[in-house]
């Protein structure tokens, strides 16, 4: 009677042991291909302090921007990012490309950062075209956000490349508009 029963308990637990297993793997698999554990971007706060036309045509510009990132995964998570680029694109012609220190998230938490672009770059503009910006109060920008994180769930390792865009209507310092928060959207 005793055999029976160390069998069926060794069945049940061989059993549950597989399932377990198998759900572990299947998690890991979504994990590692970042299809879960991805972490949000959304750019709250974004002004231009300077954004105007030289006489030569070259865009002069001095933009602030606020993002958060957040993980929003709750299992005992840790992400680090060992890389953190972004870069303003202002009528596909890219600004400062900005790199940010390394930093890490817990479960559930986030992180603002402040990345800054200042500088001058030549855009092919008639005249009119850089006339026309003198009156603009309200540019679009967009940010690319690209990277590597790291992280560690459970005693699994994960090592992600990202990339993800956010699409800005960024108003002068001057205009008196308000920035409206955006999410960013991840390309790959």
């Amino acid at each position: 009677m005793i055999g029976k029963c160390c069998i069926c308990c060794c069945v049940i637990f061989s059993i549950i042991s597989l399932g377990v297993g198998i759900s572990l793997i299947v998690s890991l698999n979504f994990l590692t291909s970042g299809k879960i554990m991805v972490p949000e971007y959304t750019v709250t706060d974004a002004v231009l302090n300077t954004f105007a036309m030289t006489p030569n045509k070259t865009l002069d510009y001095n933009l602030a921007l606020t993002i958060k990132a957040e993980n929003k995964y709750p299992i005992n998570t840790l992400i680090n990012w060992e890389k953190f680029e972004t870069v303003p694109i202002y009528e596909n012609e890219e600004l400062t490309t900005v790199d940010l220190a390394p930093f890490e998230i817990q479960k559930i938490s986030k992180k603002e950062l402040n990345p800054s672009y200042k500088g001058m770059k030549k855009l092919p503009k008639t005249d009119e075209e850089a006339s026309k910006m003198k009156s603009t109060k309200v540019f679009d920008i967009v940010l690319r956000i690209t990277g590597r994180r790291t992280g560690k769930v459970a005693a699994s390792k994960v090592d992600i490349k990202f990339t993800n865009e956010c699409k800005l209507k960024v108003p002068t310092k001057s205009g008196g508009e308000k920035f409206e928060s955006t999410k960013c959207v991840r390309k790959n």
